[in-house]
């Protein structure tokens, strides 16, 4: 029956597989004709779409978004018995020219799965294997670099294991970011089209940005610190870097409480994130108490709430606060 149900938190990884089976079956001849792509419809035009007949020049690819009847959340279709065996029926006399491809995203890092009580995915079980694509944790570098570096291959990049490594613990595990960022370096790359670290330093920027800061504030660096923070706000708003600096300085307390009675591997898992990064961590966090990262990041705090408040205006002003503060 051609049918697939693809559900999980990277949808970079679904939307590949969507554009692979879509291809396989329209032989990449895609037109308004042969392709629908739906976003959670009401229950009749779910119904109605099920019901939908082959074309007589071809194959119909239908890709229906439809977590809402799957997940459980505030925006969850209720569907009353009778309709749950208006879309079973629906599902079983679909035609065998138009290929239904079911996905159902989930949000990321909730782990979140199709609940196994309801009807209708206990039918979906009867008629097809879903496929489950999570996204992968910060922690997983060893499970990353390959598929980094099939994704630099397929743009006709080269990246080596070190800056594999790099880009990753620069940009996150998103996939979707890391191809984002593999496009931005190919621009840089050509005509050798070898991905070097200085690259990703220079145009992965903002992160090792953020990162670097954090150094200097916990190095006391305080003069360095304020001018690398102008130097960030001119590439985006102050507030989504000192937004991210606030959890930059939570995990830091976690490592340094937790570190005491915690493999990092284990510490790593817990926070989900690159056991490397863990490693240098607990090491930068030697040389600073506790009460000093519990200082700063109350005083980081702080200076959120003022600018968000306009109790103050200039972003410098309020880290400069922040880092004398008591």
């Amino acid at each position: 029956m051609p049918i697939d149900f693809l559900w999980g938190d990277e949808d970079f990884l679904i939307e590949k597989a969507v554009n692979k089976i879509k291809n396989e079956v329209l032989k990449e001849d895609v037109n308004e004709l042969n392709y629908r792509l739906v976003d959670n419809p009401s229950f009749s035009l779910f119904s109605e779409l099920l019901r939908t007949n082959a074309m007589m020049f071809g194959d119909v690819v239908i890709v229906i978004k439809c977590q809402k009847y799957f997940l459980e959340s505030k925006s969850k279709e209720k569907l009353d018995d009778k309709q749950t065996q208006e879309l079973i029926s629906a599902l079983n006399n679909i035609s065998d020219r138009v290929h239904f491809i079911l996905v159902c995203p989930t949000p990321r890092g909730e782990k979140k799965k199709p609940d196994s009580r309801k009807k209708l995915y206990k039918e979906i079980l009867k008629l097809t294997k879903p496929q489950e694509f999570p996204s992968y944790k910060s922690y997983e570098e060893y499970k990353l670099i390959p598929i980094v570096k099939k994704m630099a291959s397929e743009l006709d990049l080269k990246i080596n294991q070190d800056e594999a490594s790099l880009l990753i613990q620069t940009v996150g595990t998103s996939l979707r970011d890391i191809s984002t960022q593999l496009e931005k370096l190919k621009l840089y790359a050509y005509p050798e089209n070898l991905i070097t670290l200085d690259m990703i330093k220079n145009v992965v920027s903002v992160n090792c940005d953020i990162f670097n800061l954090v150094d200097l504030i916990l190095e006391k660096k305080y003069t360095d610190a304020l001018s690398l923070i102008f130097d960030i706000t001119q590439k985006e708003h102050y507030l989504l870097s000192l937004a991210f600096i606030q959890t930059v300085f939570t995990n830091l307390l976690k490592i340094k409480i937790y570190s005491k009675t915690m493999s990092t591997f284990d510490l790593a898992v817990k926070l989900n994130q690159n056991e490397f990064v863990v490693k240098k961590n607990i090491q930068k966090l030697s040389k600073v108490s506790l009460d000093e990262l519990i200082r700063l990041k109350i005083n980081l705090s702080d200076a959120e709430y003022k600018l968000k408040t306009g109790t103050v205006k200039d972003p410098l002003c309020a880290y400069e606060m922040a880092f004398v503060g008591d």
